[in-house]
C-alpha cells in the first residue's frame, strides 16, 4: 500500500512556498518603515506583487479547509491594505499621513497574529 499525503498537505505544502514570498515582502516592508520613503514605496510595491500573485494561486488553488482558506485570505487582504495605506501616507492621497501610519500598526500587528495562527495550523 502507498503512503501518498493527502489533500490538504499537498496544499499545505504548495501554499507554504507562496506565502513565505508574502510573508519575507511584510518583513522587509516592516524593516522599511524605519528607513525613508523610498524605502516604504519600494517595500510596499513588493508587498502588493507579492500578494497579488499569492491571491492568483489561491483563487487557481482553494484551499481544502475553509477555515485555514479564510485564515489565508484575512492574511493576503491585509497585506493588499498595508501597500495601498502605505503609499497613499508616503505620496500624500492620504491627508492625515500620521493616522494613515498608525493605521499600518494595527494592520502589521493583525498580520503578525494571522501569521501566528498559521504556523500553529
Amino acid at each position: 500500500m502507498e503512503n501518498r499525503p493527502t489533500t490538504q498537505v499537498l496544499w499545505r505544502y504548495n501554499a507554504t512556498a507562496v506565502l513565505r514570498r508574502v510573508t519575507s515582502a511584510e518583513s522587509r516592508f516592516s524593516m522599511a518603515l524605519n528607513l525613508n520613503e523610498v524605502a516604504i514605496l519600494a517595500a510596499a510595491d513588493e508587498l502588493s506583487v507579492a500578494t497579488r500573485d499569492a491571491n492568483t494561486w489561491l483563487a487557481a488553488n482553494a484551499c481544502p479547509d475553509s477555515a485555514l482558506g479564510s485564515r489565508v485570505t484575512l492574511l493576503l487582504d491585509t497585506c493588499a491594505e498595508v501597500a495601498v495605506t502605505a503609499e497613499g501616507a508616503v505620496t500624500g492621497h492620504i491627508g492625515d499621513s500620521e493616522a494613515a501610519f498608525g493605521r499600518l500598526g494595527g494592520l502589521l500587528a493583525i498580520i503578525d497574529f494571522t501569521s501566528q495562527t498559521l504556523d500553529a495550523w
